[in-house]
């Protein structure tokens, strides 16, 4: 092999290690507050299950990662209902997430803003894609020292 083709050869190598690098350097830092479970909780449904877990990351945001599975053949699907409230005593955000069908699941993780109060949660049936029961209570994933 030619010198010029070997140095060619190496460059393009250490190119590729170095795009490597880029793709594979590991996200922020992530502390783990800990997971959470709405079966048996209060709040849960029959033909639904939710859980997941929170951490907070770096920049003080709070990464909920969050699984809703549809437990029943009953024609209706599964909802997680999440509320996060915010430490200013009138900010809140409303999410939810779906899964439809028997043994299907449904898996996504949210990013709250550092000045979270607390999380709360439930789980409801749907009927095509509409809510038709929840939960009666909420049950408090993680509640923030103000």
């Amino acid at each position: 092999m030619s010198t010029r083709i070997r140095r060619r050869a190496q460059a393009s190598i250490a190119g590729l290690g170095a795009m490597a690098a880029v793709f594979v350097m590991p996200g922020q830092a992530h502390a783990a507050l800990g997971s959470w479970n709405l079966e048996g909780s209060g709040a849960g449904v029959v033909g639904a299950h939710a859980w997941g877990s929170l951490s907070r990351g770096s920049d003080g945001r709070f990464y909920m990662a969050a699984n809703i599975k549809d437990t029943e053949p009953d024609g209706h699907g599964a909802r997680l209902e999440v509320t996060a409230y915010y430490n200013d005593g009138w900010s809140s955000r409303y999410e939810n997430l779906n899964a439809t069908g028997n043994q299907a699941t449904n898996s996504f993780t949210w990013n709250f803003a550092p000045d979270l109060y607390y999380i709360d949660a439930r789980e409801c049936l749907t009927e095509k894609g509409e809510e038709l029961r929840c939960a009666s209570k909420w049950y408090v994933i993680h509640r923030e020292r103000p």
